[in-house]
């Protein structure tokens, strides 16, 4: 077991590398003068190091590094992130600073995307066409609007501008991976290029998982198998210099056995025959001229659609779910310039409006009514540069929404204000503070979740079952939250080595009314078990309820990195406590304090990297009585990364997760993580060069 107070560090497992200048989707080999730049903080380009938020940035050669499955994978080492949901892709949820699924925002391309039913995932882009990701953590509703109490997760795909080399017109690449765990294969290839002022991108992911995957403990993580097929088309248009469009269109179709709940340890009587398909289209608008302080324009539409299809295997049942999407976000910024300061006033609009409707055999579904939501927003923000060492940043949003249902019918309004202030003491210290808050309507799912959420066979002994079900709250609230936070970065790079030194820490704390509380009681005391027949398994139940309580949740996050030419290391970490301030008990969502080590080691002479990372979880106690409890755990990763220079745009990648096969889960979820995988990656890319 692991003290909270002595884990605060975990290690940022995506360390700067780069593998072949020559290859667009690698970065320079000498990347320790690379400045991070964030979007999502302040909805401004402004180096991380002057920006008063919590935020990480991945670029795509850190999301690849380890030949990720998954986004648990890929978050793996970001301060203040866990990816719940077990070994089943299509069931991943995000988890930061205690702060579950829909109380985080995710955003694609610019894009919400709100889809939330009961452990059916967030996440629907596979990691092979990720360009970058950036992670907001802290109270964001001035800027994003509800559910963005514990941050925001924005996703960029890629585009033909991004594997395009300079005097390149037309390019292809390919690439085919395997991990042995599961029996996995991985096959994307694409096409990109541009003619005059278009640029176009095509690609096509599937992979398939032939077999369970393994727990470390040995056993089959049972309907684990799946099939994955992830199309994305980007199309550019450069209108003028200042002006691009670009149009954005992906389908995701993933098929698999799983439970009902798709993070149950499962058992034959949940298990559904599930197709998930979704559908996205967005549309972006960009125009930005140097020489015209009054408008800096962005804009996104977007329309998504996501339906399941369950056929419960012991008795035909069949459940369909429709979720639909569509919004539109605009925005503009006017700058200001004096001799001494600057100002950028960002002022925009967002409308968005989701339906779903649900049936069970054909008839009305009470898990998943028929129901409609509008949100309409309003916001604006400041950013006053003083002297080019202090930064204010105050701004405010309103918000206006409905949601209609055959259950409940609402409407209401909230606004959120955010105040953040960044002092650049010297050039190598930053100092930075801010205040926010963020609310979040609660959504139809969580209002009227019903039916069962895991079944574990032996549960309770040999011959016995444990249900866990649903219990609908229709009375629930919406949660107001309110966050502080200190920071602290420096950045030093010495003059004589060009050795880089990074580090960042930050201090939050969070208090939130109504807070939506998920509370799993593997065994409930007050409902007595039961012979099921009378002659047949002994039959224990447990419940699922969301609760409004008062919430604190307060921590500690930090980031460390060291980086020379040829070496780089990183640790960072977290701890977290969250507690319900009447009752003074724990929080069933706060996740493991957990740190992370990170290194990387380049030898140039043979084109090669290797590396891995470390990291240590503690367990998981402090919940309200009768809720899940999780054991602590270590993970080690290693991974080895050749591209030779003689064969242009070619990469092979070879690694080993979970090295010493460890068996842990990720708290609150039940489902193991796969064990001990050998993964091999090879990758080609050509390139044409415009005839002159």
């Amino acid at each position: 077991m692991y003290s909270k107070h002595y884990l605060g560090l975990l290690i940022v497992a995506n360390l700067w590398s780069g593998a072949h200048a020559n290859e667009k989707e690698e970065v320079d080999l000498d990347d320790r003068n690379f400045e991070r730049i964030t979007v999502t903080a302040t909805r401004l380009e402004s180096p991380v190091f002057n920006t008063p938020s919590a935020v990480s940035v991945i670029e795509r050669d850190e999301v690849q590094r380890f030949q990720p499955l998954s986004y648990a994978d890929i978050l793996e080492g970001v301060p203040g992130v866990a990816i719940q949901g077990g070994s089943r892709r299509i069931s991943e949820e995000p988890n930061i600073r205690g702060f579950l699924d829909s109380q985080i925002v995710i955003r694609l391309d610019g894009a919400r995307q709100n889809f939330d039913l009961a452990h059916r995932g967030r996440f629907f882009v596979d990691p092979d066409l990720v360009q970058r990701i950036e992670v907001l953590r802290g109270s964001a509703s001035a800027l994003y609007g509800s559910g963005a109490l514990g941050g925001v997760i924005s996703v960029n795909t890629v585009s033909a501008k991004d594997l395009l080399n300079d005097g390149e017109s037309l390019g292809a690449r390919i690439k085919l991976g395997y991990q042995s765990n599961g029996d996995e294969f991985l096959t994307s290839a694409g096409l990109f290029g541009q003619q005059g002022k278009v640029d176009a991108f095509a690609n096509l992911v599937y992979r398939d998982v032939g077999e369970d995957l393994k727990g470390g403990s040995g056993s089959d993580i049972i309907d684990t198998q799946d099939r994955l097929v992830n199309g994305l088309i980007n199309v550019g248009i450069d209108i003028s210099p200042h002006q691009r469009v670009e149009i954005i269109a992906d389908t995701y179709d993933n098929e698999g056995e799983n439970p009902t709940a798709a993070d149950d340890v499962s058992s034959t009587n949940t298990v559904v025959d599930r197709e998930t398909q979704e559908r996205n289209v967005r549309i972006n608008y960009s125009f930005n001229n140097p020489e015209n302080a009054f408008w800096d324009i962005k804009a996104t539409v977007f329309d998504t659609d996501i339906d399941i299809r369950e056929e419960r295997f012991i008795d035909d049942r069949l459940d369909i779910s429709d979720f639909s999407s569509r919004g539109v976000d605009i925005n503009n910024t006017t700058r200001f310039y004096t001799d001494r300061a600057s100002i950028a006033l960002t002022y925009g609009f967002e409308w968005f409006e989701d339906e779903q409707s649900g049936t069970r055999n054909g008839l009305n579904r009470f898990q998943f009514p028929d129901a409609t939501r509008t949100f309409k927003a309003a916001y604006v923000q400041a950013e006053f540069n003083i002297l080019d060492r202090l930064t204010v940043i105050p701004g405010i949003r309103f918000d206006d929404f409905e949601q209609d249902s055959n259950q409940t019918d609402r409407n209401e309004d909230d606004f959120n204000s955010r105040l953040a202030i960044n002092y650049k003491a010297y050039d190598w210290l930053s100092i930075w503070g801010s205040v926010s808050e963020a609310f979040r309507a609660p959504g139809l799912t969580e209002l009227f979740n019903d039916g069962t959420h895991f079944i574990v066979p032996g549960g309770a002994g040999p011959d016995t079952f444990v249900i866990n079900q649903f219990l609908p709250t229709p009375d629930l609230a919406p949660e107001q939250a309110e966050t502080s936070e200190i920071g602290i970065r420096t950045s030093y790079t010495h003059e004589d080595t060009g050795a880089n030194f990074e580090s960042a820490v930050t201090f939050f704390s969070s208090e939130i009314d109504n807070f939506v509380n998920q509370v799993v009681t593997f065994i409930d005391p007050a409902i007595p078990p039961q012979f099921t027949p009378p002659t047949g398994p002994l039959v224990f139940f447990g419940t699922t309820q969301n609760t409004n309580v008062n919430a604190k949740i307060s921590g500690y996050e930090a980031e460390f990195h060291y980086t020379t030419e040829t070496l780089s290391l990183s640790l960072s970490g977290f701890t977290i406590d969250g507690e319900d301030r009447e009752a003074n008990v724990g929080l069933g969502s706060i996740p493991q304090d957990s740190a992370t080590l990170s290194v990387r080691k380049l030898l140039s002479g043979l084109d090669l990297s290797v590396g891995g990372r470390a990291t240590i979880a503690s367990s998981q106690r402090d919940v309200p009585e009768g809720s899940v409890e999780t054991d602590s755990y270590q993970t080690v990763d290693i991974y080895a990364s050749w591209a030779p220079q003689q064969f242009d745009g070619f990469s092979l990648t070879a690694g080993i997760d979970n090295l010493f096969d460890q068996s842990f889960s990720v708290h609150p979820t039940v489902i193991e993580q796969p064990g001990r995988s050998f993964r091999i990656t090879l990758s080609k890319r050509f390139g044409l060069r415009e005839y002159k």
